[in-house]
């Protein structure tokens, strides 16, 4: 066989092993026909860290479904997207919106202006985090613990500090009442 050959069969492998995990992660893991158990074990036998079997359908997982930790108790609404080129850790007991989405990749340039092949960013979220709906996390932030994000809101760099967050991009509206007493 060819060099050109090999290499459309080492293409079509990849290209069919992605395949089989999409189809597998959000087409039948993320149907309605599935109940939340199942999808659960699924996410598992997928290599991921779920430890919560409150996940609801249309969950989409883009990249390496390993790079995925979600703590205990926590509840993930319907129509999500997690990108994992780099690793998304939720902690436990949080809240996630219909539609929320978390972004890893970041496209560096070079000083021509040609984007680079993505790198992952890890965005942390701490425990106890509600985000509203359709949310977005971009690359490489941390949601500390005790923190609200309001709809709609795109969290473009850290939000350190417990409280509310909300706006384009997302800013401390209001210090949680445990930071006021402090």
């Amino acid at each position: 066989m060819s060099d050109l050959g090999k290499r459309i069969v080492r293409e079509l492998r990849i290209e069919f092993a992605l395949l089989t995990r999409r189809t597998l992660l959000n087409v039948i893991a993320g149907s309605n026909l599935v109940p939340r158990p199942l999808r659960w074990l699924i996410y598992r036998a997928c290599g991921m860290d779920v430890r919560t079997p409150n996940i609801f359908p249309g969950l989409e997982i883009a990249g390496r479904p390993r790079n995925l930790t979600v703590g205990a108790g926590t509840f993930v609404n319907t129509g999500c997207f997690f990108e994992m080129v780099g690793e998304v850790s939720i902690g436990r007991d949080c809240q996630l919106g219909m539609q929320a989405m978390v972004v890893t990749s970041h496209h560096e340039t070079t000083a021509t202006g040609i984007s680079r092949s993505p790198v992952g960013r890890p965005v942390r979220i701490g425990d106890r985090v509600w985000t509203g709906a359709r949310v977005t996390i971009l690359p490489g932030v941390t949601i500390a613990d005790d923190v609200v994000v309001a709809a709609g809101a795109v969290v473009t760099a850290d939000c350190t500090e417990p409280g509310v967050y909300a706006g384009v991009p997302a800013r401390l509206v209001r210090p949680s009442v445990r930071a006021r007493v402090r």
